[in-house]
């Protein structure tokens, strides 16, 4: 890493940033000294490591860098309690008037702090970094990436409902508001946890900060063994995610159109992952998942569906779930031409039921059968491409 002018003493806002430290201390070093090179006055700089009952030589790292740093620190030693756990007590002892909550696995650009903090406003109740992913060697923008096309800007959720935010490593948050959130400590649940807390800080204020050159790397692991990376071949991942994250995370926002976005772009992953057969098989999950996401899309509404921006949301899956909502006929449109019929009863001798994880939603026509059978009068209708995010 590159040297850096480091402030020492400031009139900024002090900045807490909290850490969950868990089995990290192949990573520890390097996220370390990136917090060192911080060019944000040091004496403005609180990090709260909480070492969440780590086996590794995690403890002895953080120790031994909490005696050395010039920033101002904290070690709180807790047994395992799991991720969400350690941050509401890391959370309950930070003093900022702004707080963060970056990974101990990847690192911060050294101008990561001062640029968040240097673009907040008085309304404000996040402050967004821009995360790009770093993986042998390669830099890759995030699938979120598109939200800083326009620049540093200022974003009400209640207007711009596709600015999505899902992860909190990347985000300050106003102390205040902060502080009357919290993360889930339930375990069997494997992600989603940054989704509920931030929100919660939503549902209090809407408005946010976007800051593109306010850059945080996330390191994508080779070995694959990551909490998010490995969630998906856990049961919890298409149980608990939906009952205890995203049916209570409706409830909590009250079901605002930038928290449907929110759940549809998560939705677009799990129709990948089934429709290319890659769910664990245990015997009833698929049944059991499949009621569970069609009581989820009952909440949502069918014209955000419909206009869900999401590539990685195909026709095909947003189709299923308008299916699954009562609607009779779905057509799927590319350039002007009809490519698929989806119905509730066949009107096709081609037709052929359409699934989810092996689990009948209707059926299926395709090409000239389609579009012979199309009544424009009577079916919902998609694009084949996802449209742009509304920005």
């Amino acid at each position: 890493m590159a040297p850096v002018c480091r402030r020492r003493i400031g009139r900024g806002p002090t900045v807490s940033l909290v850490v969950a430290v868990y089995g990290v201390a192949e990573y520890l070093p390097g996220f370390l000294a990136s917090l060192d090179a911080q060019d944000y006055p040091h004496d403005r700089l609180e990090v709260v490591l909480v070492l969440d009952g780590a086996r590794d030589d995690s403890p002895a790292i953080c120790r031994d860098w909490a005696e050395r740093t010039d920033l101002r620190s904290q070690v709180i030693e807790t047994d395992n309690g799991g991720q969400g756990r350690a941050r509401n007590l890391g959370l309950a002892r930070a003093a900022g008037e702004w707080i963060g909550f970056p990974d101990p696995d990847d690192e911060l650009a050294p101008a990561f702090i001062s640029t968040l903090v240097g673009a907040r406003d008085s309304d404000a109740g996040m402050l967004i970094g821009r995360t790009l992913i770093r993986q042998r060697g390669v830099v890759s923008p995030h699938p979120l990436d598109f939200r800083f096309q326009r620049g540093r800007r200022n974003i009400d959720a209640i207007r711009s409902p596709d600015v999505v935010q899902l992860s909190t490593h990347e985000v300050l948050v106003r102390g205040d508001i902060a502080r009357r959130c919290w993360f889930p400590e339930d375990r069997d649940a494997p992600t989603f946890e940054d989704g509920m807390f931030i929100g919660r800080v939503r549902a209090i204020e809407p408005s946010c900060v976007l800051v593109p050159d306010a850059v945080y790397y996330y390191n994508k692991r080779a070995a694959g063994d990551s909490a998010v990376q490995t969630a998906w071949d856990r049961p919890g991942r298409y149980i608990e995610q939906l009952t205890d994250r995203y049916l209570p995370y409706l409830e909590a926002t009250d079901g605002a159109p930038w928290a449907q976005q929110t759940v549809l772009y998560d939705l677009g992953w799990y129709f990948g992952v089934v429709d290319r057969g890659e769910a664990p098989n245990v015997p009833g999950l698929a049944k059991r998942h499949e009621a569970l996401m069609r009581r989820l899309v009952e909440q949502l509404d069918a014209g955000l569906i419909r206009r869900a921006p999401w590539p990685h949301l195909s026709a095909a899956a947003r189709a299923r779930m308008l299916l699954w909502k009562g609607t009779e006929a779905v057509v799927v449109v590319d350039r002007g031409q009809v490519t698929s019929l989806y119905t509730r009863v066949p009107l096709t001798a081609s037709a052929t039921p359409t699934n989810y994880w092996e689990r009948d939603c209707g059926y299926v026509a395709h090409g000239e059968a389609a579009e012979r059978a199309y009544d424009p009068a009577h079916c919902a209708r998609l694009t084949e491409q996802a449209r742009q995010p509304r920005l």
